[in-house]
């Protein structure tokens, strides 16, 4: 069951204090407390704030200077935490890399000033190494700095870190967060999920994303409690032997996830305790009722419902699903506290409950702007975003979302909704993802099944045609691929 709300002071704005200043002030409350756990290496959070000075001190003799941006190219870990941390303490700008270094596409015409490596990541030192305008300096014993020689320049003084959006067409994009804007999102995402220095979390999705960074790992920082860093390739082993050890109390998923770890619970090969959660939370994309339902089960606890965007800061509603048989199960939940969500109609205007439109966002934690995008505003556009997404605001305030704008299709005298599509698929087989697209006249749908999970695919266009009629024997092209070997693959 989840706590009653936990009070939380300085409300009102934080005017020019950093989120970093913020974070050390509270820490100061429970010097003892265990902070970050990672194998078996761990900091209290007076050993985390002596490391964060001893790497600030690094960075400053490397000459790192306030509002460089700082990327650092590594997996989750201990010392990724903590140099993220003394990058932000230093008033520089970080900037979490997880994933393949490509997808930031020519590093010399990006503004990033210093790459921070692991001396185990072999590939990105090498990468690197061979560009003639990167050079390399010797930092700590886990990392070194990589400095970008082409002309760069710094961040807007208020700029926090800078996290990636996925965005609608998969290609990822960089965000500019500020500290107010940060700080304003963690509260409101604290006292929707009612986080607590009792709290130990266990963290596997990525920190380069702004649900992993913001959602979690910062909300739990700021409240003091404890994060054990699991590893993304291995979480799914380390979750049968960890959880009951360390009592972990909030995991947070993204629907890919949900769906692997239900799967393997029906597989009778997932034999973790699961007793000390008393919520887990879901977001980042869609999921389906069918995976949450079955996820209350799996885990004996809510699973709490999240909506964001990266853009937005990333937290905008929540919805606490307690009971399967909710009957507002298909809603993200009412915006978080100081987040107002309209519905608005083609011409600007907001629509009244009930009606069908595209979904506006204003809160203080929205982005600055897109880094080193100048076709984009480089400055927050009024705290206000309009998204790709269209939904509906029911009479009590919850906002559905339906799916994105052109993500429907007409079969017969209907016109459904992609989701609609995935929904019948997640039913009835075991998919760890589905993406659909149109192209020309018809519905391509591309389907990873789980691994070893057998499927036919006149099966999929019997369900198919059972859900959707005769006419999706044209409309529907189904191509059936292997499942990834790593969830986070995008």
């Amino acid at each position: 069951v989840l706590r009653q709300p936990h009070p939380l002071p300085d409300w009102n704005g934080v005017g020019r204090e950093t989120l970093v200043n913020v974070l050390r002030r509270r820490h100061e409350q429970h010097p003892e407390k265990t902070a970050l756990i990672e194998g078996k290496r761990s900091l209290t959070y007076a050993e985390l704030w002596e490391q964060i000075r001893y790497q600030q001190r690094m960075l400053r003799r490397a000459g790192v200077v306030p509002g460089q941006v700082v990327a650092i190219c590594s997996p989750n870990s201990l010392d990724m935490s903590t140099l993220f941390l003394a990058v932000m303490a230093l008033k520089a700008v970080p900037f979490v890399v997880n994933y393949r270094i490509e997808v930031l596409g020519d590093l010399s015409q990006l503004n990033v000033v210093w790459f921070a490596v692991p001396r185990t990541s072999i590939s990105i030192r090498k990468q690197l190494a061979s560009e003639p305008y990167m050079e390399q300096r010797p930092f700590d014993a886990r990392f070194d700095l990589f400095r970008n020689t082409c002309p760069t320049r710094t961040t807007a003084d208020d700029t926090a870190l800078l996290v990636t959006s996925s965005g609608s067409s998969g290609n990822a994009k960089v965000v500019q967060l500020t500290n107010s804007g940060t700080l304003f999102n963690i509260r409101a995402n604290v006292q929707a999920l009612n986080l607590s220095p009792d709290d130990v979390t266990a963290i596997a999705l990525p920190m380069g994303y702004s649900y992993g960074l913001v959602g979690q790992f910062l909300s739990h920082l700021y409240v003091g409690a404890t994060i054990l860093l699991l590893d993304p390739m291995f979480f799914l082993h380390q979750m049968v032997w960890l959880f009951g050890r360390h009592r972990v109390t909030t995991l947070f998923l993204v629907p890919p996830m949900v769906r692997q770890l239900n799967y393997l619970h029906d597989r009778k090969l997932l034999p973790a305790d699961f007793s000390t959660l008393r919520f887990v939370a879901v977001g980042g994309n869609r999921i389906e009722t069918t995976a949450i339902r079955k996820a209350m089960q799996v885990f004996g606890c809510p699973v709490i419902k999240t909506y964001g965007l990266a853009e937005a800061g990333p937290r905008v509603a929540t919805h606490p699903v307690y009971h399967s048989a909710d009957p507002d199960v298909e809603s993200v939940g009412l915006p978080n506290r100081g987040v107002r969500v309209q519905i608005v109609g083609d011409e600007g205007e907001e629509l009244l409950p009930g009606n069908i439109g595209t979904v506006r966002i204003h809160s203080p934690s929205v982005m600055m702007g897109y880094f080193n995008a100048p076709a984009c505003p480089s400055h927050r556009p009024h705290a206000t975003i309009m998204t790709k997404d269209v939904g509906y605001l029911d009479s009590q305030g919850r906002l559905f979302v339906l799916g994105r704008k052109g993500d429907q299709f007409q079969a017969g005298e209907r016109t459904y909704w992609f989701r609609e599509v995935e929904n019948v698929l997640y039913a009835h087989f075991a998919f760890l993802k589905v993406a659909l697209r149109h192209q020309e006249s018809q519905i391509h749908i591309a389907a990873i099944a789980m691994k070893d999970y057998p499927v036919q695919e006149t099966d999929v266009h019997e369900r198919l045609r059972e859900a959707f009629g005769p006419s999706c024997n044209r409309l529907f092209v189904f191509t059936l691929m292997r499942t990834n070997t790593l969830l986070n693959e995008k």
